[in-house]
């Protein structure tokens, strides 16, 4: 039985020698923000997909593991709360994809907002200085809310530039970018957008163009744009109008909660997390979780600020010497060391592996 491409990628989630609960990836692509999901998006090294398919629904997703069992492409573990791959369902997945696209650039979890907004910025600066190029003043702008366009506005004023030659600036910008894709990713990034007597193609309509399922076509873009700001975060100098898209949005959207990022502050202001709790009128519970957010989604975040150093070396060396043990065994040794410690060396392990 054929499956289609959100099928494939689906199936290609799970681990031949790694069980993993069906609920779990569904909670991970849909995007559930728990510390306990955020952990084990880490520990399945599923976090490149974290909210990628936000809309799926939880019986349609049930349906889909159903068939991948029934069809033996993945089977139940021997306790029944997990599944691994099979040999034909590895077989099958890779084969898809060898003439299918599989995404290798995202990072979701901590830039899938980031590059969403800044795509939609993007559409709307290049529509405009198209038609600007064009001396056209009549036109439909594609952003309606008053606050994209006075963004825009403002964007337009940080640059000292004619806007004649800011567009030309833009222009230039846009090529050496899309030089770094290939060929046909580069047709399909221009493909979306809008200009001076063009108007973007939808996702249906690149898939009719190039045989394959509309999802397919809009994860070519996702993926795409993911390579395009690695691009623009190695070489600022070269793409500086794209650079000062992009770092002004990466500002506003740091790939943790607002409420954890409140958190962060405090936490680099030297409180301490019963202090922040306090102040905040929260549980201790609570910040804990805003903190394991934040280390599994930064790994540049200190973690001296909460783990103190001499305990961090001894949880380094007992997760070295047993990388699976549990927090119930560690306290049989331990019973002083809290539950959060040792998350945050289990995480701060898993992010050396990676």
């Amino acid at each position: 039985m054929k499956l289609t491409y959100f099928e494939n990628f689906c199936l290609s989630l799970f681990s031949n020698d790694v069980s993993k609960k069906s609920s779990t990836i569904y909670h991970i692509l849909t995007g559930k923000r728990t510390a306990s999901i955020l952990y084990n998006a880490q520990q399945y090294r599923l976090t490149a997909y974290f909210s990628l398919f936000p809309k799926i629904k939880r019986q349609q997703f049930e349906r889909l593991i159903n068939k991948m069992e029934r069809l033996e492409l993945i089977t139940a573990d021997s306790e029944g709360e997990g599944y691994q791959l099979t040999e034909s369902g590895a077989k099958g997945y890779q084969q898809y994809f060898m003439k299918h696209t599989y995404p290798v650039h995202l990072n979701q979890l901590k830039n899938g907002a980031v590059n969403a907004y800044f795509w939609r910025k993007c559409l709307f600066v290049t529509q405009v200085l198209s038609e600007v190029r064009h001396g056209n003043k009549h036109y439909l702008p594609l952003e309606k809310e008053w606050k994209n366009q006075i963004w825009l506005k403002n964007w337009l004023n940080q640059h000292h530039q004619d806007k004649q030659t800011l567009a030309q600036q833009f222009g230039k910008e846009w090529l050496f970018l899309l030089n770094e894709l290939t060929e046909t990713n580069a047709e399909i990034i221009v493909a979306y957008l809008t200009g001076h007597g063009k108007i973007g193609k939808t996702r249906r309509q690149l898939a009719e163009h190039y045989g394959i399922e509309p999802l397919e076509a809009e994860i070519i873009l996702t993926d795409c744009l993911a390579e395009l700001i690695e691009w623009i975060e190695r070489q600022p100098q070269m793409v500086p109008l794209f650079f000062s898209i992009y770092s002004e949005t990466a500002r506003d959207y740091s790939g943790i909660t607002q409420s954890a990022a409140i958190t962060q502050k405090y936490l680099l202001n030297g409180h301490s997390i019963e202090e922040i709790a306090d102040l905040r009128r929260l549980k201790f519970s609570t910040i804990s979780e805003h903190v394991i957010e934040i280390s599994i989604v930064d790994p540049s975040f200190d973690l001296s600020l909460i783990l103190p150093i001499e305990i961090r070396e001894e949880l380094n060396q007992m997760l070295s010497e047993k990388p699976n043990l549990t927090y119930q065994e560690l306290t049989e040794k331990r019973p002083d060391i809290l539950f959060l410690w040792y998350r945050l060396a289990q995480i701060e392990r898993r992010h050396r592996i990676d």
